[in-house]
């Protein structure tokens, strides 16, 4: 009798053992992918703040360019970044959006091109010009990038929900071994991993309750608009 109770002791806590490892893991698992998402978020946000200022910056040093054309690409970069705004208010027209920045790009690009060839130059007025205008494209690049490309990856999404799974079966069975379940337990560990995951999905999504702030557009479209009428 002595025996099978010593095994018993041992049989439990080998169990304890196991259901602590796997519960361990799922917590880094957790960790690192709230980790990735957390920093993309940062990343996207980070991004905004860029583009809103090479906006900003693209705009005024239109007032460089010679001729009509400077006005031209004021427009342009006026509507360039109203169509920011709509994106950021109507998520199902990103795609729409996406293309007409890209088609907006190229007719400020053959503005500034035709400028260049028209009278060459080549001094530090051209220079910080052009410069504005590829970094704004650049940071478009960017931002599609941070906010539709770089996901965590299927592979990491299996590997979470089947560890997340084993995790709970093992919990289960332990407290099934017990003289009397503590279903309060149950529901408290149950909540706060599923709402630790439900807060990545969302983050991760990009389109859940978590959003970025776009009130750095509106702010600068307020600035061109005041400035444009002056």
């Amino acid at each position: 009798m002595r025996r099978r109770q010593s095994y018993l002791g041992k049989e439990d806590s080998s169990i304890h053992t196991i259901v602590a490892a796997n519960l361990a893991l799922l917590a880094f698992i957790l960790a690192f992918t709230f980790n990735l998402t957390t920093s993309r978020f940062d990343a996207r946000k980070s991004f905004l703040l860029q583009e809103v200022n090479a906006i900003e910056t693209a705009w005024l040093r239109t007032d460089l360019v010679r001729g009509t054309q400077g006005a031209d690409i004021k427009a342009l970069l006026e509507e360039y970044l109203r169509i920011r705004i709509v994106a950021a208010e109507n998520p199902e027209k990103i795609k729409e959006t996406i293309s007409r920045s890209d088609a907006i790009q190229k007719e400020i690009w053959s503005i500034v091109t035709s400028l260049i060839h028209e009278v060459p130059r080549t001094d530090p007025v051209d220079a910080l010009f052009v410069d504005a205008i590829n970094e704004m494209f650049d940071i478009q690049t960017n931002r599609i990038a941070a906010n539709f490309t770089y996901r965590i990856p299927t592979t990491i999404w299996i590997a979470l929900f089947v560890l997340a799974m084993f995790s709970f079966f093992s919990v289960g069975y332990l407290l099934g071994m017990a003289k009397q379940t503590n279903w309060y337990i149950i529901l408290m560990l149950s909540l706060a991993f599923t709402a630790i995951i439900m807060v990545i999905i969302d983050l991760d999504s990009g389109k859940g309750t978590i959003q970025l702030n776009q009130q750095p557009l509106y702010d600068l479209y307020d600035r061109l608009l005041i400035k444009s009428s002056t």
